[in-house]
């Protein structure tokens, strides 16, 4: 186990990929491979400066073609999108095989799973990750179709991870069980440190102790969920020991530089306090669209003094967020906001000249919104049920479409900045959400119910896999994902292998005692989508 890590780490898998379409020879007569070329420039153009920014005339010089060919072989640019889409998942398939299987199972799957990792942390692949969500967003021309294309090219994905995960099953190292669940609570904590890291807004994810010992965890939690008495016995016998592994591993390429905090980040976000209170002291709204909707309705209210810049400055904001849901934000226009707003363009310019910056406060009231409404205290005994309501809730909130359209502002405002991927609301959001789940987790400490140290690690145990199997599937690919049963029993699965990881002998005694387990609350689960939760007032971060 203690040798070098896979080839994967030292160089960029799926950039080569697109590299290597470009490096392709064309005959003359020949426009088949002419189309392909074109295509792999495309995706080129995306990772270099976005498919918001991608020009044709740029395209076709990275093709070594005139852009009369270009037009002639792609007349409709919808067209090319499509098929570029499906190009490149056909490249991120084939950059996961650039993994050989190794001999030994369990070294294999470990080194999947570093391999995976090193995949999505690719600039390449991170702006070919966000053109795809563009492209199915609910606004997008082109949505079906991308969103077909999408689906299919990661069922490709899962099929390898089905038969790596099938392997270990058969060979004894993991206990049968659901291969679909195991895939997420596998891939989910990978995924929540690299794509939906940048998805958020919130720039690169570093580990503290470096990445190879970053994915053992990860891989070394699988297994003491699925692990078989075989695995442990192969531990013990031969000398399987993850901290030695990854202490023994050599350090990945650095991870790119990013932009200098002081002039980026922002110290909160707008109304987020309001929000919390609206939240805890008023009648709680059937759902988080129906709160954002009289919310910014109350906010674009004229107050008593028109002369208020406060009050105008919020009604413009509040104002650009709702055009964002409504239209889009590659269809916002400036006209519309001040109509919405109830002022002139001249003043909207006079109050904000520059337009990222109106982009980025419709940003930062979006996020408050979601804070606030996820930031929901829930009272049960059950330190299970308690964790998976946590969980239910926001798979409630981000699997509801519109809910997309609220948020969707932030992938525009990251296409826009082309390779810098991290936006100004980064380091107070993820603030934010640490000390939320720390609240959570402190509450079990002090019960006696969890050990280890509350980290980001702990986290992504617990919020890693079911964002992945729901709102990230759901924003990325464009398709409602169907677990094998219902939400509240996933997420109930998700919360009881957190607590297999974390859990302490005094969890565990309580459990078996008092009846915590998932026969004991299906008449709870049936009627979870009905249920109210209990509100207290968060604590203040």
């Amino acid at each position: 186990m203690n040798a070098p890590f896979p080839r994967a780490e030292q160089h960029r898998c799926f950039e080569q990929q697109i590299r290597t379409q470009l490096s392709v020879r064309v005959r003359r007569q020949d426009d088949g491979t002419r189309s392909y070329l074109i295509l792999a420039a495309v995706l080129q153009e995306w990772a270099e400066v976005g498919l918001l920014s991608a020009q044709m005339t740029t395209i076709a010089a990275r093709a070594k073609v005139s852009t009369a060919t270009l037009y002639r072989l792609f007349p409709n640019r919808d067209e090319m999108h499509l098929e570029t889409l499906a190009l490149g998942q056909q490249l991120l398939v084939e950059a996961m095989k650039e993994c050989p299987p190794h001999p030994n199972p369990v070294r294999d799957l470990l080194e999947m799973a570093q391999h995976y990792a090193a995949v999505l942390r690719e600039p390449y692949f991170k702006q070919f990750s966000l053109s795809q969500t563009f492209m199915v967003r609910m606004d997008s021309s082109v949505k079906e179709q991308a969103s077909i294309i999408a689906v299919a090219g990661y069922a490709g994905l899962i099929q390898c991870w089905q038969e790596r995960l099938q392997t270990l099953v058969d060979e004894g190292f993991l206990k049968p069980a659901s291969i679909n669940h195991m895939i997420f609570r596998l891939i989910g904590p990978i995924e929540a440190r690299t794509l939906h890291w940048h998805h958020s807004g919130r720039g690169t994810y570093i580990p503290d102790k470096g990445w190879p010992h970053e994915i053992a965890t990860i891989v070394e939690a699988f297994f003491e969920i699925y692990g078989t008495k075989k695995y442990e016995t192969a531990c013990q016998t031969l000398g399987w020991d993850w901290s030695s592994f990854a202490a023994a591993t050599p350090s990945p390429q650095p991870e790119p530089a990013q932009a200098p905090e002081a002039t980026l980040e922002s110290k909160g976000l707008l109304q987020l306090e309001s929000l919390e209170r609206a939240v805890v002291e008023g009648p709680l709204p059937a759902d988080f669209i129906a709160f954002v909707e009289g919310q910014l309705t109350h906010m674009l209210t004229h107050g008593s003094n028109r002369l208020d810049t406060s009050d105008r400055y919020l009604r413009i904001v509040a104002a650009t967020l709702f055009e964002n849901y409504r239209v889009g934000y590659e269809q916002i226009s400036m006209a519309g906001i001040a109509k919405r707003a109830g002022v002139s363009t001249k003043t909207l310019y006079r109050t904000f000249p520059d337009d990222l910056n109106l982009y980025r406060e419709a940003h930062s009231l979006g996020l408050a919104f979601f804070s606030a409404w996820l930031s929901r205290d829930v009272e049960a005994a059950n330190p299970i049920k308690r964790m998976a309501d946590y969980l239910k809730i926001a798979v409630d909130t981000y699997l509801d479409t519109r809910s997309l359209q609220v948020s969707s502002i932030q992938f525009g405002l990251l296409a826009d900045q082309g390779r810098e991927t991290r936006l100004h609301t980064s380091n107070f959001i993820k603030s934010y959400i640490f000390a939320f789940w720390s609240r959570r987790f402190s509450r079990l400490k002090a019960e006696g119910y969890l050990q280890g140290e509350i980290d980001w690690t702990m986290i992504h145990a617990l919020y890693g896999p079911i964002q992945s199997l729901s709102w990230g599937h759901k924003s990325n690919l464009g398709a409602t994902p169907t677990p094998e049963g219902s939400w509240a029993e996933a997420c109930w699965q998700v919360a009881e292998d957190f607590f297999v990881i974390y859990g302490t002998p005094q969890f565990h005694a309580k459990r078996k005692a008092l009846g915590w387990d998932a026969a004991e609350q299906s008449e709870a689960d049936t009627n979870s989508s009905n249920e109210v939760m209990a509100v207290v007032r968060t604590n203040e971060i």
